[in-house]
């Protein structure tokens, strides 16, 4: 009965899923007269909560290894293509990326034990495999935003041969005792939130809703109409606007993942401290490969600058630069401002993302000491997935 009347408190009082908050409090989407249609993208894959898109291109420059956008798991995927002017994903487009994305669905009761471990080593895995056998590149980048940088940066490091050439994290935590506030309130809600998913099997959406929501009184108390509005709009999560903008939706947190995040994540602080383990294999910073690139927003409250950049002080690779742009923790990513962060990221690719030369073959043997290998061939755009057990 508890668990009931909680959920109806937090549906009746905070509504629904909100539009993104930017630095200038809580609003709408305005309509403009250049209305664009929404980017189109085929599913390479398709699955609850696995899907893979690649977004459809012209101007696809096939000099240029491919791109893989990892989001967070508390909002949808769209959160890289809100809008036709606040899109990192057109971005990305215009500079010639071939660019794909993770979708990790909307997660239900059946989906509890999809822990932090199974969509790094499994959701992420499979989505790389696939972005290599689709474009035939051995390499490509990782953009990670939030907890989607998380993943980036724990992949990369178990994983420091399969062909990461670039990493590019947007607001993802490392250091969390910078952060003691949190800490000390994660610690205090820590029973009660467990309880609330072992219920549902999930951490519901309107309660991470109403979290975000939290950390910004002061755009509540200056645009309350606006704000219990756009609570009140039951439309937000599923509607495209006549100019191709779109809505964040915040969706429900597995029961698996949120004690992870919430216990050796956020608690514990298991990555700074080397602690963090991944199906039993300890994750080591240090053992990343990649070029490096770490985003901080300056008016971030939820994840401060020097918790986004401590990650330096764990990495060994030659190439690390680091940047602070305008925007809060969604601001960055799909604000007024947002532009900063997104050329940022294009330019980094730019200058590293090009195609390694083709080694020239020696020239032949003589007739007797060639052999030749009979391989069988392969039908055409067929994506092979790795043999996993099913979640």
């Amino acid at each position: 009965m508890f668990f009931k009347l909680a959920e109806s408190l937090f549906t009746n009082l905070l509504g629904k899923p909100t539009p993104p908050l930017h630095e200038d409090g809580y609003k709408v989407w305005r309509e403009d007269d250049g209305a664009k249609k929404p980017l189109k993208y085929k599913l390479l894959l398709d699955e609850p909560t696995l899907k893979v898109r690649r977004y459809d291109s012209k101007k696809r420059k096939r000099s240029r290894i491919p791109v893989l956008l990892v989001p967070p798991l508390m909002i949808t995927a769209e959160v890289f293509d809100l809008h036709p002017k606040r899109s990192i994903v057109r971005t990305l487009l215009d500079k010639g990326f071939d660019v794909f994305v993770v979708d990790y669905g909307k997660p239900r009761r059946r989906d509890r034990n999809l822990s932090l471990s199974r969509y790094i080593e499994h959701r992420l895995h499979t989505a790389v495999r696939i972005v290599k056998k689709t474009t035939g590149s051995n390499e490509l980048s990782l953009v990670g935003y939030c907890l989607g940088g998380i993943f980036a940066n724990c992949y990369a490091a178990l994983h420091p041969r399969s062909g990461i050439r670039n990493l590019a994290i947007i607001g993802a935590p490392t250091d969390l005792s910078k952060l003691s506030f949190y800490q000390s309130l994660a610690t205090v809600s820590r029973r009660p939130l467990e309880k609330l998913a072992e219920h549902y099997g999930y951490i519901p959406g309107p309660v991470i809703n109403s979290a975000f929501h939290l950390l910004h009184p002061d755009a509540v108390i200056k645009n309350p109409l606006k704000f219990i509005q756009s609570l009140r709009d039951p439309g937000y999560g599923d509607v495209i606007r006549k100019n191709g903008a779109r809505n964040l939706e915040y969706i429900n947190l597995s029961e698996s993942a949120f004690k992870q995040l919430w216990t050796e994540v956020v608690i514990e602080n298991r990555l700074h401290h080397d602690r963090f383990t991944v199906n039993g294999r300890l994750v080591n910073y240090g053992k990343i490969k990649a070029n490096f690139l770490a985003i901080a927003g300056k008016e971030d409250r939820l994840i401060s600058t020097d918790c986004v950049l401590s990650v330096t002080q764990k990495l060994k690779t030659k190439d690390v630069t680091t940047k602070v742009v305008p925007g809060g923790h969604l601001g960055m990513l799909v604000g007024r401002r947002a532009e900063k962060t997104w050329k940022t990221v294009g330019t980094w690719l730019e200058t590293r993302s090009a195609k390694t030369a083709t080694v020239k073959k020696p020239k032949a043997a003589p007739l007797a000491a060639q052999v030749t290998v009979m391989r069988p061939r392969r039908a055409a755009n067929v994506v092979e997935l790795p043999k996993r057990k099913a979640s």
